[in-house]
């Protein structure tokens, strides 16, 4: 009988305590030569922590690894990667003032060193050239700053990294471990992930998490499912679908209407908002539009399209160069202030950085954008049981997950909870237009589902919404319209109500500059602005 093939890695009977919190509770996992296994569960599921142990950040309470069958217990993460365990971020860790060369060998300058300790650049460079041309990189120069890079190349080097440190170390089959690599990525840049993914297959083991399910199912071998810190399910994954991992992960079945488009009802009437040709020399030419009350328009294009700079001026953070917006028929002056009292609410994409104060609490985090009116009394006091009161009604209402209540710190809870504090704290405020970017990015399809509810609310009740988000069912599934930015350009406006939503395939298309289309042409249920 033929030898059997011990697996690149296993993770046997993990085990982590944090306190009085079980995070992992008798986990395991594999990885066999060139097998990708998909990583999923909500946030706080325990799978960052799992990532932690097999990458040598910490060290598990109970159970063992195995690399190639032989038991290993790396305590740090250049342990981790000297084993071929190598793990790449969900966001990017290229420094921005090295060069590409530099970045693909940070921490590893040793290898280019000679007996006098002096640095051979040039046999660096050499390297680099190699890896990138493996790496299908052919076109990125080895010299390039990081800074100059779009957020696919940074992606891209990401993983010619990994493969170039396991090289380095001579590593024939290294473990790949993928920690949310395409949370930040639009549509285009994430299809180029995933084909860079398929050619590691053969070179390396690959531990992809995600919360984009259907990329999950599309690239992965087996899937396993956390759940409170369990493994609940580890298959296959031909025989699982798009339901079945929401049941496993959420524990209840994810209902047939998931975007809730029953819901979709702009309401007759004069204009919430207008868009009257604004611009921003180099970012977007003219854009014009108007929303009904209760109406849903969702911006969609590549990077670089200039779609999240029209939602920031939207929302006040940039100032346009021409035209103007008006809410409720009143035109908006230029700054947050001016379009905060004019009642624009804008939910920013980068939570941690723009959004929240992690450090801080629920309460003092849903007080912030509200202590000089909602939540003060005429004289200027402070209406701290009247802020504390909404808190609470918003945690009950959107199904925040806080252990000490409206006292949680932030940097305490899962990135879902995170996001619906970020949105709950604008929607108190009752606001009139209300302007998202990426909604649910980083958040896992339970508090999706809390999260879509609260936009049709909101809806509900009047507010005009506008959408940025990089998951197009998302986009498509919310929106009543969809404008399409190219270039800078508005080119499209695509109808999407219910009953009349276009595929993804056909806005994808319509994103795509024109000159680098394989098949120009028009597509049904698409008007030109």
């Amino acid at each position: 009988m033929p030898a059997t093939v011990a697996p690149l890695l296993e993770a046997i009977d993990i085990t982590k305590t944090y306190g009085s919190n079980e995070v992992l509770s008798k986990v395991s996992l594999s990885v066999a030569p060139g097998e990708i296994v998909g990583l999923i569960g909500e946030n706080g599921a325990g799978k960052s922590t799992l990532l932690n142990i097999l990458s040598g950040v910490v060290s598990p309470d109970a159970g063992k690894l195995r690399r190639n069958g032989a038991p290993i217990a790396p305590s740090t993460y250049r342990e981790a990667s000297r084993s071929g365990i190598i793990r790449v971020f969900q966001d990017s860790a290229l420094i921005d003032n090295l060069r590409v060369y530099e970045n693909l060998f940070f921490g590893w300058e040793h290898f280019f060193t000679g007996r006098l300790g002096l640095l051979d650049r040039r046999a660096m460079l050499d390297a680099a050239r190699k890896a990138l041309d493996a790496g299908g990189l052919t076109e990125l120069a080895a010299d390039r700053p990081i800074s100059d890079l779009a957020p696919g190349e940074r992606q891209a080097l990401d993983i010619a990294r990994a493969v170039a440190t396991a090289d380095l170390l001579g590593i024939e089959a290294p473990v790949i471990l993928f920690d949310e690599p395409t949370t930040a990525l639009d549509s285009a840049n994430e299809e180029n992930f995933l084909r860079l993914l398929e050619r590691l297959r053969g070179r390396a083991g690959v531990v992809f998490v995600s919360h984009r399910l259907g990329e999950v199912l599309r690239s992965c071998d087996r899937i396993v499912v956390l759940k409170d810190g369990k493994r609940v399910a580890d298959a296959p994954a031909s025989g699982l679908t798009d339901a079945d991992l929401h049941r496993l992960m959420v524990g209840r079945e994810r209902t047939g209407n998931y975007y809730r488009e029953d819901r979709q009802k702009p309401r007759p009437g004069p204009a919430r908002l207008e868009v009257n040709g604004i611009a921003i020399a180099g970012a977007y030419e003219p854009v014009s539009f108007a929303l009904a009350p209760g109406e849903v328009l969702g911006l969609a294009g590549t990077d670089g399209s200039g779609k999240r700079r029209l939602a920031q001026t939207i929302a006040g953070e940039r100032s346009p160069d021409r035209g103007e917006i008006r809410v409720d028929g009143k035109r908006l002056r230029t700054g947050v202030p001016a379009a905060v009292a004019a009642g624009v609410a804008f939910v920013p994409g980068e939570r941690q950085h723009d959004g929240l104060i992690v450090r801080e609490t629920i309460l003092a985090n849903f007080e912030l954008p509200s202590l000089h009116d909602l939540f003060s009394n005429a004289a200027g006091f402070r209406l701290g049981r009247k802020a504390r009161t909404a808190a609470e009604r918003y945690i009950a209402e959107l199904e925040i997950s806080a252990p000490n209540g409206v006292e949680s710190r932030i940097d305490t809870l899962s990135g879902g909870n995170q996001q619906k504090v970020l949105l709950a704290k604008w929607l108190v405020r009752d606001p009139r237009v209300l302007v998202l970017e990426n909604p649910t990015q980083g958040v896992d399809t339970g508090a999706r589902e809390a999260i879509y509810r609260a936009v049709r609310d909101a809806a509900a009740r009047g507010v005009a919404v506008v959408i940025v988000s990089d998951d197009l069912p998302e986009l498509i599934g919310l929106s009543d319209r969809i404008l399409i930015l190219v270039e800078g350009r508005s080119t499209r406006l695509l109808d999407a109500a219910p009953g009349a939503k276009p595929e993804e395939a056909a806005v994808v298309a319509e994103m795509i500059p024109a000159g680098i289309r394989s098949t120009p042409g028009t597509t049904p249920g698409i008007t030109h602005v």
